[in-house]
């Protein structure tokens, strides 16, 4: 496969394949869906560590996620016009987010992991980048409120890093169940 700043062919058609996909569902059916459940980044987070973990299985070459995430975020950023503080401190959590996946899952000791130990160690994974995405959304709060607000404001932090995360997890474990599908798929093409 040819190579383009370092990505193949095929890695560069899956970053765009899946950066358009978690764009598309967060801005057709994320809307939706916070405004039928009044819950908010549910498709973002569901789909977006879906993605990130199905870039992985995939792949298998660090930066990959990064990138999509990167992409993703701005190109959501753009399409709704959102050039706020607040809009910006969303896409750069979850481009950061995309980098400590990335980060985690490419560490040594990941690598030997098998079974039971590293779908736990995935979880893990999405747990850090879970909170990790909500991390320039805080530092924005307390930057806007000070201290005295911000105190008064970890309520409503807590519930959104509660939720964020869990939505993380869920896609995570959606993944889980589908890469035997997908593993078992590219063994067929390859034969």
């Amino acid at each position: 496969m040819r190579k383009s700043l370092g990505l193949t062919t095929k890695e560069i058609a899956l970053i765009s394949l899946f950066s358009a996909i978690w764009v598309v569902s967060q801005m057709s059916l994320g809307a939706l869906i916070g405004q039928i459940t009044h819950v908010h980044g549910v498709i973002n987070r569901v789909v977006g560590w879906l993605l990130m973990f199905l870039m992985v299985e995939l792949t298998d070459r660090f930066g990959r996620v990064t990138l999509m995430a990167t992409i993703a975020a701005l190109v959501t950023r753009a399409l709704r016009h959102s050039g706020t503080l607040y809009a910006l401190s969303l896409g750069l959590g979850y481009a950061l987010a995309g980098l400590i996946f990335d980060a985690l899952i490419f560490m040594k000791p990941m690598r030997g992991f098998r079974g039971e130990r590293r779908n736990a160690y995935l979880l893990l994974i999405s747990l850090v980048s879970g909170v990790v995405a909500l991390l320039p959304y805080i530092a924005l709060k307390f930057y806007t409120l000070g201290l005295y607000g911000f105190l008064i404001f970890i309520p409503k932090l807590a519930y959104s890093l509660a939720k964020g995360t869990i939505l993380s997890l869920l896609g995570t474990i959606i993944g889980l169940s589908v890469i035997p599908k997908i593993s078992e798929w590219k063994r067929r093409i390859q034969s």
